[in-house]
């Protein structure tokens, strides 16, 4: 049986360690600091996923394992290695499921000999107390066309999670960052769920954060539409008036925000290619500041 370490188990973790734990074919372990005993998925057609847990508390308990789903906040990374330095082997996986286009600078340094499969997350999920997760539409997950990915969505058939392996897989991640850089920072700086982009004077910040992500993943390689920013209001606007976005729900409970795998990223990728980054900069600076030790959220 394959064996599967989480680690990462909130919203989005918590979403893919229930799925996979449902397939019935795959010895999967939460490694988590305290136990949860149990996840339960709330789904939007009002069922629910429960399952028992088996879960590993300490990373001294553990060995090397076929794969590792990465499912930690970009920034708490580095919190995960003593389970990454454990669960590592020459033979080992990782499916990093985090945001920005930066997975394998961030975890190849504390995954050793693992081989790194970045994902594009698309998974609409809000932690409502830990171990509950309320999950807003489907499950998606877009990894590149190589053996790795092919082999992680085939991991991950039965599970309620669709994987999709692509051949340009830059520019699915660039797409996907250029639409983070407009929902996660205004909704986290403005603390209102989606509904926020009908204001005017929102909508143009949210075009602009977006035209800019854009100039900077054409010059990284990636092809995407001229239309890019319409067509990324245009979505903001028709999601469902209780959605909002990782970082927002973060803010409100007043933990640290992922911006620098976000906004951040798109600043560093302009200044390697000399594109100028005035609104990707003003609100990685901002969120930066909310973000300090001792600051309200």
């Amino acid at each position: 049986m394959t064996r599967v370490a989480v680690v990462g188990v909130g919203a989005v973790g918590g979403v893919v360690a229930a799925g996979l734990m449902s397939t019935g074919r795959l010895d999967v372990t939460a490694c988590v600091r305290s136990p949860l005993g149990r996840l339960r998925i709330e789904r939007p057609d009002g069922s629910a996923l429960e399952t028992s847990v088996s879960e590993a508390t300490d990373p001294a308990e553990l060995s090397p394992v076929e794969w590792v789903v990465l499912a930690t906040k970009a920034h708490q990374t580095p919190a995960a290695s003593p389970w990454l330095s454990r669960l590592c082997g020459p033979t080992t996986r990782v499916a990093v499921l985090q945001n920005g286009v930066e997975h394998r600078e961030r975890v190849a340094p504390l995954a050793g000999p693992a081989r790194i499969v970045p994902a594009v997350v698309e998974i609409s999920a809000e932690s409502r107390h830990r171990g509950q997760v309320r999950l807003f539409g489907p499950l998606r997950l877009t990894v590149p066309g190589a053996d790795d990915g092919a082999d992680f969505a085939a991991l991950c058939q039965g599970s309620g999670i669709e994987v999709t392996p692509v051949d340009d897989f830059v520019t699915a991640a660039w797409a996907k960052l250029c639409l983070n850089a407009a929902n996660g920072a205004v909704t986290a700086l403005t603390m209102h769920r989606m509904p926020v982009f009908a204001h005017p004077r929102i909508a143009q910040l949210g075009r602009a954060l977006v035209e800019e992500a854009r100039q900077v993943a054409l010059a990284s390689g990636a092809h995407l539409p001229a239309d890019l920013a319409d067509q990324v209001l245009t979505r903001l606007r028709s999601m469902p008036p209780e959605s909002g976005s990782s970082m927002l729900w973060d803010r409100l409970a007043g933990r640290q925000t992922e911006y620098d795998a976000r906004n951040g990223a798109v600043v560093r990728a302009g200044a390697r290619h000399g594109i100028p980054t005035p609104y990707n900069e003003t609100v990685t600076a901002l969120l930066e500041a909310a973000s300090a030790p001792g600051n309200p959220s």
